[in-house]
């Protein structure tokens, strides 16, 4: 897929006089938008396309857990608690 993006980025950037830079940034934000889409909105999503090779990468992180402060220990659980 990397030869088809960069003939449609050189193309629009030639017929509409739009830097190619802006075209792959909207390539890239046009993916992560049609990956939420498709998944779950809830997680963070990141593309980006090398612009070099023109190659794409997804990422996709997981939702964040609440994380505690470094020494706080979780609270005991009370077997006997009823």
């Amino acid at each position: 897929m990397s030869k088809e993006i960069l003939l449609v980025v050189d193309a629009v950037s030639n017929e509409r006089g739009i830097a190619k830079e802006v075209i792959i940034e909207a390539i890239e934000a046009a993916l992560v938008t049609a990956t939420k889409k498709r998944y779950n909105d809830d997680v963070a999503i990141s593309v980006s396309i090398d612009r070099e090779t023109m190659i794409e990468a997804l990422l996709r992180l997981a939702p964040l857990v609440e994380q505690r402060p470094a020494g706080e220990s979780r609270p005991a659980v009370d077997d006997d608690a009823g």
